[in-house]
């Protein structure tokens, strides 16, 4: 009987009755070099077949194979030797059954049957208390209010005019405003479950390094009455994840380029504390509506990363009227060796990139020209894969990531 005739027999694919044969657990006879598979096969075959029934391992079918091919079970301590290992593998199966029977119980318990729901939610919008700082981005002076629409202290829609022509609207809490991506120049967020599920682990382990940096950093700061602000939510988010953490005295910024991530992250935030003084800003090339020397704590959390790999620009420079002599940057920054062919990827896939993002020294010496000193830094470690949406990254290069915090020379 050919190998193929056999494996339909046995319901198995002519790649499993050949590894059977090079473990030795099939014995066929072979005519020239051809398998011819025997009635001793088949016998084989099929004891083979129950003892996988019963859970035993290949390992183990081999030793009671060879067992039963010296002994052929003729005696009763043969039979009592087969016995034994069957009771051993079912008081094996009743423990993987009570393990299995605990697990299913851990997970219904785990299962959330209810979700938190916020008191505020669909009602949170621009508090009152930022009005003072809205500013014209153009202009610098105070932007006009209309049309305005207040419910429990915050402002839900309306619009935000200036006499020089600039304009933003205020829609369901959410200032937007003008010079808007078109779509998205990422595929994905990293709140995504697709994306999580793509991404690669060892880059999530280096983004959660540097988050915990993020909070220890922050955490050493007086935000007491202070403005944080943070921008590229939609591709990295830091301080939803450990807002509880922070000073309900101080007032939060958000910015980002999709509504849908800016409706996602102010959920969370919600979720975690809704009495927080927070601002969401639709916005995709950082002239924010917001004063001159308001920003006490910048949170760079790869917004120079990911902003200069679509702009020419330093993201500082376009923030830079808005810090004043105290003001703080707690960053996050990726990067390559000098001589990586990664580099040589981002001129030809991003043409409107920085020339200079992702090489060592960018983030240090574009810092310093537009105003900001590295006072503490941390290569916090490297990713050789990280993702699939690193496109121009190259296989086995090192990704690294530095942390630093910043502080004005002004």
């Amino acid at each position: 009987m050919k190998i193929g005739t056999f494996a339909k027999i046995f319901d198995v694919s002519n790649d499993t009755v050949r590894y059977y044969i090079e473990l030795g657990l099939l014995l066929p006879d072979k005519k020239n070099t051809q398998y011819q598979m025997n009635q001793s096969s088949h016998d084989d075959m099929a004891f083979i077949a129950k003892l996988k029934k019963l859970h035993f391992s290949l390992q183990e079918i081999q030793q009671i194979l060879s067992y039963q091919r010296v002994t052929n079970f003729m005696d009763h301590e043969d039979i009592d030797y087969y016995n034994t290992l069957l009771i051993d593998k079912k008081n094996q199966l009743i423990q993987k059954k009570n393990e299995l029977s605990r697990a299913i119980q851990l997970i219904e318990k785990s299962v959330h049957t209810s979700y938190p729901v916020s008191e505020r939610e669909n009602l949170t919008g621009v508090p009152l208390a930022f009005v003072n700082i809205l500013y014209c981005p153009k202009c610098h002076i105070p932007l006009e209010m209309k049309d305005v629409s207040i419910n429990n202290n915050s402002i839900q829609k309306g619009c935000l005019t200036c006499t020089c022509g600039y304009e933003a609207v205020i829609e369901e809490g959410i200032i937007i405003t003008a010079n808007l991506y078109e779509t998205s120049p990422y595929p994905s967020y990293f709140y995504d479950i697709q994306t999580i599920k793509e991404m690669n682990h060892g880059m999530i382990n280096l983004f959660e390094k540097s988050n915990f940096w993020f909070q220890k950093a922050l955490q050493k700061i007086d935000l007491k009455n202070k403005l944080i602000v943070e921008t590229n939510i939609d591709a990295f988010v830091t301080l939803p994840k450990y807002i509880d953490n922070f000073d309900l005295c101080a007032s939060y910024v958000f910015s980002g380029y999709s509504l849908a991530m800016l409706k996602k992250v102010r959920k969370r935030i919600e979720g975690i504390n809704p009495l927080l003084n927070v601002l969401y800003i639709l916005n995709s090339d950082l002239n924010l509506p917001l004063k001159p020397l308001s920003i006490d704590v910048f949170v760079d959390s790869l917004t120079t990363n990911d902003f200069s790999l679509l702009n020419p620009q330093f993201p500082i420079r376009i923030l830079k009227n808005r810090f004043h002599s105290d003001s703080i940057i707690v960053g996050g920054y990726s990067y390559y060796d000098s001589s990586s062919k990664s580099l040589r990827n981002i001129s030809s896939i991003y043409p409107d990139s920085h020339q200079h993002i992702l090489f060592p020294n960018y983030i240090e010496e574009n810092l310093l020209v537009n105003g900001f000193q590295i006072i503490q830094s941390e290569n916090i470690g490297y990713c050789t894969d990280p993702g699939p949406f690193f496109d121009y990254h190259v296989k086995d290069e090192k990704f690294h990531m530095l942390m630093y915090l910043a502080g004005s020379v002004m």
